[in-house]
């Protein structure tokens, strides 16, 4: 397919040149969805085509949101978006590990501003796809302006504190400045808010779960695990960053299935980290409300999304299940 073959033309490309042009591409990709009502699941962004959500970071600008939309996802994330415009690190800032189906990056938070995006997005009309803010800042009054704008042209909001490359997000886990976040933020909560975790490693889980345990007991929607794992990688310019792909696949169910044993099933789960078929999205979900994809698209290319739901119908009907719906009732 003349898709797939400029897909790979792009991999012969450095990562961020070859993701710049990919997404400058989208607008000649054809509508790629896959319309099947087997798919499609409750939540509280409302009733979603499929399960699966774009993770944050692939859309840094939120300028592609219209676009991503015909790949077939379920609702998009687009951000991070910080208070004001930030340029991120130093290139190189992406390496590809393909023997590993992995990335590492450190991009550190590029984006053009929250106003800018809000700008950029309400200039959506119609869209039929759920859009998802992701913000982040290390100071509480910079988070509240992000939240605040976010959910003007937001479906839902997602509070991104566990970037690795941006270390000081690590202080929202330390004395009481997590609860003073969600003590600054829940009054002006207007649309479903997840926060989004690190994996469960070792110095951090037990503090995550705290915090967790606080973000649902005030009330926000739920949870999206888990965030890059910290790694050193001499290639980059800033020599750490943070893997996703496969290697992470292990590290998500274990947070999903702890997150679940420990608060229960009455918040929505958004699971991210290694899914790259439709068996992985089963086994995702046999724990998750949702899940999101990122590194999947760079190895998988366009196709990805349409490709892992005719997999996923695939594995509920080897199940006996007729729907993505049936899998709370299977899952027990």
């Amino acid at each position: 397919m003349l898709v797939d073959a400029a897909f790979r033309a792009l991999r012969l490309m450095p990562p961020e040149t070859a993701h710049s042009l990919g997404l400058r591409a989208l607008k000649l990709v054809p509508d790629l969805s896959l319309e099947d009502p087997s798919l499609e699941v409750e939540t509280s962004l409302g009733r979603l085509r499929n399960p699966i959500g774009l993770a944050a970071g692939f859309d840094k600008t939120g300028g592609h949101a219209r676009h991503l939309a015909k790949l077939g996802f379920g609702y998009i994330t687009v951000g991070t978006f910080t208070a004001k415009p930030r340029r991120g690190n130093p290139r190189p800032r992406i390496v590809r590990l393909p023997d590993e189906r992995a990335l590492v990056n450190a991009m550190g938070f590029p984006n053009p501003g929250i106003r800018e995006a809000v700008r950029r997005l309400s200039a959506l009309k119609d869209r039929k796809v759920p859009l998802v803010v992701s913000i982040g800042a290390v100071e509480i009054d910079e988070m509240v302006e992000c939240y605040r704008l976010a959910q003007q042209v937001g479906d839902g909001v997602e509070v991104n504190i566990s970037s690795p490359n941006t270390p000081e997000l690590r202080s929202y886990l330390a004395g009481t400045k997590f609860r003073d976040l969600v003590d600054a933020l829940r009054p002006l909560m207007t649309k479903p808010t997840y926060l989004k975790v690190h994996p469960p490693v070792e110095g951090l889980w037990d503090s995550v779960l705290k915090a967790v345990g606080v973000w649902l007991d005030a009330g926000f929607t739920g949870v999206t695990a888990v965030n890059t794992v910290p790694v050193e990688e001499g290639r980059l310019s800033t020599g750490r960053g943070g893997l996703s792909g496969r290697p992470l696949f292990p590290l998500m169910l274990k947070a999903v299935r702890a997150l679940r044993e420990r608060f229960g099933w009455e918040f929505e789960l958004n699971a991210v980290g290694g899914i790259f078929t439709g068996r992985d999205a089963l086994e995702a979900l046999s724990g998750a409300d949702t899940v999101q994809i990122y590194t999947a698209m760079i190895y998988r290319g366009p196709y990805t999304v349409r490709r892992i739901l005719e997999e996923l119908v695939l594995e509920l009907r080897s199940r006996g299940l007729n729907a993505v719906a049936e899998l709370r009732r299977w899952r027990g």
